[in-house]
């Protein structure tokens, strides 16, 4: 087998296998949440790369032309969008701003340079550097893209991680075990792209033209490992629906479950807090939220619930996550939704919008209302209100 229908099978089969996995990723996923957020990474990155290669090696360099472009640009994307993962992940603010934009002024402004040196170009020279590369000569623009990669390298791992390290103790106070199950895989899918990163740079130093088939196979073995961590986490889900199937069982391991955290919470602080004392806790804080009504403040924090109860914040969140399996914002919009469904039903009669009804639950705006109803219930307002009011004339 000659090199380049070795450069073309890896490819081939690369897309093929990449489309695949992205795409039952995407349906075990639901086509949202993180993991699909990473799936759209990895493909969108990478597959107009391998595109490109097939069609440079089998010298469609009509083809080619086309996917070059985007081949020499599109890599410089996957730092800013693998940021703005680690920040969709932990921070449950996170919003895309206009702004952050100026993240992706490389990848466009390398697109931008490649599509006019190759327009500048006359006709008959346009596939010179193509040709090149089959020498494993290696294009200008192609070595600028790899300096500013290199820097990207450096800086967006530099803050990711950074980044990671500084919530990991607030992940540990304010989410619920089972939340941070679910999302243990995003830090170790940030580390593997950073090593696989780091091993395509030292490769590509010593012998450039692996560029063209080592990338390929170490994408498929970080896609495998998002699919397997998507697929784990949906038959926990899968399991946590079919509760009632095994009540039994169930109510004995959550049992199990508390008091092994309350044990590792003692022995980690030398703290005498034992199941009972958190249970505790956790009714005081679900009386308090229902009779005072302070979740109806947009900005009411667990050092203020924590004050009022006159417990501190470490014993609080401690009580919220082991006992109630939540965490503490959860638990304040699963009272906010309750107080919004009475609103909703009365709506019409009352005259309500939805930006009346999200400010009085205290909830920032109705789009962060729509968007944690529908996490909780499960639908919209508006088939919400259709089916618990039985008149479908209701709109929202």
């Amino acid at each position: 087998m000659e090199y380049t229908e070795f450069i073309i099978i890896v490819n081939v089969s690369s897309i093929i296998i990449l489309s695949m996995m992205a795409i039952l990723l995407c349906i075990a996923a639901r086509f949202k949440g993180e993991s699909s957020y990473a799936t759209l990474i990895i493909a969108l990155t990478t597959i107009p790369i391998y595109t490109y290669n097939v069609c440079h090696s089998m010298e469609l360099y009509e083809v080619a032309l086309y996917f070059s472009p985007i081949a020499f640009s599109i890599n410089l994307a996957s730092m800013p969008l693998l940021w703005m993962l680690a920040h969709r992940s932990f921070n449950p603010l996170f919003r895309f701003k206009p702004i952050q934009l100026w993240h992706f002024a490389p990848s466009l402004l390398l697109l931008v340079l490649f599509g006019v040196c190759v327009i500048s170009q006359p006709a008959e020279n346009r596939y010179d550097f193509m040709i090149q590369g089959n020498t494993g000569d290696n294009y200008w623009l192609d070595n600028i893209n790899y300096i500013i990669l290199i820097i990207q390298l450096v800086c967006y791992f530099y803050v990711i991680f950074r980044y990671l390290r500084k919530v990991k103790h607030y992940m540990l106070e304010y989410h619920s075990m089972a939340e941070l199950y679910r999302k243990t895989w995003v830090p170790r899918f940030i580390v593997l792209f950073a090593l696989i990163f780091i091993v395509e740079m030292i490769c590509y130093v010593f012998c450039p033209i692996v560029n063209a088939w080592l990338p390929q196979l170490l994408t498929i073995i970080v896609m495998g490992y998002l699919l397997y961590s998507e697929l784990s986490i949906a038959f926990l889900n899968r399991g946590q629906k079919d509760k009632h199937l095994y009540a039994d069982v169930i109510a004995k391991l959550e049992v199990e479950f508390v008091e092994n955290q309350v044990k590792l919470h003692s022995e980690s602080d030398n703290s005498n807090y034992n199941l009972k004392q958190l249970q505790e806790y956790a009714r005081q804080v679900e009386d308090y939220l229902s009779t005072s009504e302070a979740y109806i403040n947009p900005n009411l924090s667990l050092k203020e619930v924590a004050s009022a109860i006159g417990i501190s914040s470490k014993n609080l969140s401690k009580a919220i996550n082991a006992v109630l399996d939540k965490n503490f914002f959860d638990l304040v919009n699963g009272f906010r939704i309750e107080k919004s469904k009475v609103l909703l039903l009365t709506k019409k009669e009352k005259g309500l919008t939805l930006e009346t009804i999200a400010e009085q639950c205290g909830f920032n705006s109705r789009v962060t209302f729509n968007n944690a109803f529908k996490k909780s219930i499960g639908m919209t307002t508006t088939n919400w209100v259709k089916l618990n009011s039985g008149n479908s004339d209701n709109s929202i």
